[in-house]
């Protein structure tokens, strides 16, 4: 189920065409991936989701209804961070939460505000002022805060940048609980790649205002050419089956007898299987593809 669809969006500042034709669906269960270089338009486009600015063209529609027509009922189920959340620094991060609880209206009891922060690994430190809070923790105290009201839908905006390797790690794992453990539905723009890879199953690349690309990350990536490490016990024998049966394949000699070799999607079990044969010994074949691969081939095509 497309828990949220974006048809053909736009949005005009003047005579500037921020975003000029944005497609996508974020079905339910999904950790999507939103991606896009500098000025593509995501953070217009996240912020035309959420409301903060109208569109100039194009539909929005959050569970089959339209954003238009049916804010604030769509408002109430989702939760959000746009680039760093902003608390009363003086305030404990207890305090805080239960002030936003007390805004959004809703019955939010002590005990939820404190499940909350143990949920997002701040227990015991509830009482501390935001003030003494590394980016990380605050980072995590704000998506504590987009759970209070137990939204459907979350969508992170940048939610790791300025982080540390563990913190990347630490926020990393919380999408992947909310995701497991709370059935949530994420929309995550970012520019860790590689955290995209490993977190998202679907995702949508937009360049220049447009929707280039959409669909699962494994199969998009499975689509496209494979640079793969071959190391053999017998490269003269490796080298000499490559020059007979792989004439135009390029080989790159990285070690003794480690090659380096870029591949199609149909060449990739036919030369194993070949190599095997030829009795060249196989020691190991390590794929080298990787989702910046992917979103540089994209972007620059």
């Amino acid at each position: 189920m497309g828990l949220i669809e974006v048809k053909h969006l736009s949005k005009n500042f003047g005579s500037f065409n921020a975003v000029k034709d944005v497609s996508f669906q974020v079905n339910e269960g999904d950790v999507f991936g939103f991606l896009g270089p500098n000025g593509a338009g995501k953070s217009t486009t996240i912020r035309c989701l959420l409301s903060l600015i109208r569109p100039s063209g194009g539909e929005i529609k959050f569970f089959n209804k339209s954003l238009a027509s049916h804010r604030l009922e769509v408002l109430a189920k989702i939760g959000c961070i746009i680039e760093k959340p902003d608390f009363y620094k003086y305030l404990s991060a207890q305090k805080n939460l239960e002030l936003f609880a007390r805004i959004s209206g809703k019955n939010i009891e002590k005990k939820q505000v404190l499940e909350m922060l143990d949920f997002v690994g701040l227990a015991g430190r509830e009482k501390d002022k935001v003030s003494g809070f590394s980016h990380g923790m605050k980072q995590r105290l704000g998506i504590a805060q987009t759970l209070l009201h137990d939204p459907e839908i979350i969508i992170l905006d940048e939610p790791t940048t300025g982080l540390d390797p563990q913190g990347i790690i630490d926020v990393r794992n919380l999408i992947l609980r909310l995701k497991n453990e709370r059935n949530k539905t994420i929309m995550l723009s970012s520019h860790q790649l590689s955290e995209i890879e490993i977190i998202a199953n679907r995702m949508v690349i937009i360049n220049q205002g447009k929707t280039i690309v959409e669909g699962g990350v494994q199969e998009l990536l499975d689509k496209q050419s494979l640079n793969v490490e071959i190391t053999v016990d017998r490269p003269e024998v490796f080298e000499a089956l490559m020059a007979d049966k792989y004439p135009l394949l390029p080989v790159h000699r990285l070690y003794h007898s480690t090659y380096y070799i870029t591949l199609e999607t149909e060449e990739r079990n036919q030369l194993t299987e070949v190599m095997v044969a030829s009795g060249c010994g196989v020691r190991s074949i390590v794929p080298k593809r990787s989702l910046e691969d992917f979103f540089i081939k994209i972007i620059s095509s």
